[in-house]
């Protein structure tokens, strides 16, 4: 099997995408707890292009990672297993939170998820409203990407690109048609795994791309972001997934090949602490929002709420906190659970003893 490459500018961007994703959450917060005109931009609302981000780097290590694992069911079941025990087991807890919540102090939490499924919630089963743990919607999207390249891998089909193309033209032709349906429906047609198909291509070609490109696709990339969160709230929101996907996914397919040909050829470095945001990228997604929640009650029974300069407090603390509560979340929750499941989910080891038997 090939060397899988590990690149450290990837953690770099994935903790840029979390944080993207704490600011679109914390421009609500201080909306909503704060006095007078808040300090976040209205632009902040799409700052959650950042889940745009986490799709592509997804589609990349998941071309990365599969490379000559398609061989069958077995390396399907293994494939998968290790995807949800990835996944599933934090996210189970940050939910039980949520329940516990509802249970405990109803009027904590927002009202609507007194219609939201709880077993679909755990479950990740497509549904017509939010899961109860809210940013669980794009882990919804995630296990259906894993579960269409585990069917692939249990094929035992070795050409992924013109899998992927077909399966982005089936998306594309399913956008052009006017047919509405069932949540499962909504979630295979949403032009969201179209960026996780192109980090997916970017993962199987991205050798071929010229090293000496590396710093201008990762500039037109943040250009990209920086351009893209002004021009969507100069046009509204109600222009649609579909200009979001495409300036968003752009965008990010752009800064993952920068990224990762500018490592590859050494001019990439990344700070400790960055590295360190990214590694704990997934618990500070899945943690935030109980931080940010918490933060801003306090903030408003504090009263100080008033001024621009309290408000900066506010962002900047809120901003910490969950940073804080994020690293604290992967290094006593999720690596130890992952270090388990990594145990478990082993393949066993073949000896002459049981070769011969």
């Amino acid at each position: 099997m090939p060397q899988r490459p590990s690149f450290a500018s990837l953690q770099a961007l994935r903790a840029i995408a979390a944080l993207l994703v704490v600011l679109f959450h914390l421009r609500i917060v201080e909306a909503r707890y704060g006095d007078g005109a808040p300090l976040l931009p209205g632009a902040m609302r799409f700052a959650d292009g950042g889940v745009d981000l986490f799709f592509v780097i997804s589609g990349f290590i998941m071309a990365t990672i599969t490379a000559g694992a398609f061989r069958g069911p077995a390396a399907a079941a293994r494939f998968m297993g290790r995807r949800a025990w990835r996944i599933l087991p934090p996210y189970w807890l940050y939910t039980t939170l949520v329940v516990i919540l509802l249970a405990v102090a109803p009027g904590i939490a927002n009202s609507s998820y007194q219609d939201q499924g709880t077993l679909a919630s755990y479950l990740l089963w497509p549904q017509e409203q939010l899961p109860l743990l809210t940013v669980g919607w794009t882990l919804i999207h995630e296990m259906y990407f894993y579960l269409v390249i585990a069917a692939l891998i249990a094929s035992g089909w070795r050409r992924l690109t013109p899998a992927l193309l077909a399966w982005a033209a089936l998306v594309v032709l399913a956008n052009m048609s006017t047919v509405a349906g069932a949540p499962w429906y909504a979630l295979v047609t949403n032009v969201m795994t179209l960026e996780f198909i192109a980090g997916a291509l970017l993962g199987l070609y991205w050798r071929r791309i010229p090293a000496a490109l590396g710093t201008s696709l990762l500039a037109c990339g943040a250009l990209g972001f920086l351009v893209a969160l002004p021009l969507l709230e100069l046009l509204g929101a109600e222009q649609g997934p579909v200009l979001r996907t495409a300036v968003f996914g752009t965008a990010s397919t752009l800064l993952v090949a920068g990224a990762v040909m500018l490592e590859s050829r050494g001019g990439f470095r990344v700070p400790a602490r960055l590295r360190a945001v990214g590694d704990s990228s997934y618990s500070l997604y899945l943690s935030h929002v109980f931080v940010l929640s918490a933060t801003g009650r306090l903030w408003h029974m504090s009263g100080l709420t008033g001024t621009w300069w309290q408000h900066a407090g506010f962002i900047a603390c809120a901003l910490a906190l969950s940073v804080l509560a994020g690293l604290a979340s992967y290094r006593w929750l999720e690596r130890p659970l992952h270090r388990a499941g990594s145990d478990l989910l082993r393949p066993p080891v073949r000896t002459a003893a049981t070769q011969s038997a």
